[in-house]
């Protein structure tokens, strides 16, 4: 029974969506050309609710699902409420593979440095042991995206 009670998220205003749209277009824009990949976490009551953007950039021209575009923003638009623990990662692969990221403040996305984001990925939360990082896989600072 429990399993049927789904996630329960803030509803966003107009506003928060104006808001997500906005964060949502200046993360295209950070990320410039390459394959990139949008993780968005938001802890809710009963569970944590992801969305992901798969995208290929190139100049002006931008290869990825539309439906997948507008569950991120959805998604999204509840982060910026702030009244959620949200938490955002972009990947990308242009040459070398990047991943930066994000935490919600309030919800503002603040970005987070290599060091924390080499956290994020390469420590065990429940032994704080270190994980290998990855092959081939740079952690970096994350540009400003916030208002």
């Amino acid at each position: 029974m429990d399993s049927e009670k789904g996630i329960l998220l803030h509803v966003p205003s107009e506003e928060d969506e104006r808001r997500a749209t906005d964060i949502f277009d200046r993360l295209l824009q950070k990320a410039g050309t390459g394959k990139h990949r949008l993780t968005l976490t938001v802890e809710g009551i009963n569970g944590t609710a992801f969305a992901y953007f798969a995208y290929f950039l190139t100049g002006d021209v931008m290869v990825g699902s539309l439906h997948q575009a507008d569950q991120f923003c959805d998604l999204l638009a509840v982060a910026v409420t702030g009244k959620h623990h949200s938490g955002l990662v972009l990947r990308t692969q242009a040459g070398t593979e990047t991943v930066c990221g994000w935490r919600f403040k309030d919800g503002d996305p603040l970005p987070i440095n290599a060091a924390e984001v080499f956290d994020a990925f390469c420590l065990n939360r429940l032994t704080g042991e270190i994980v290998a990082p990855e092959p081939g896989v740079e952690h970096s600072d994350a540009p400003v995206i916030h208002i």
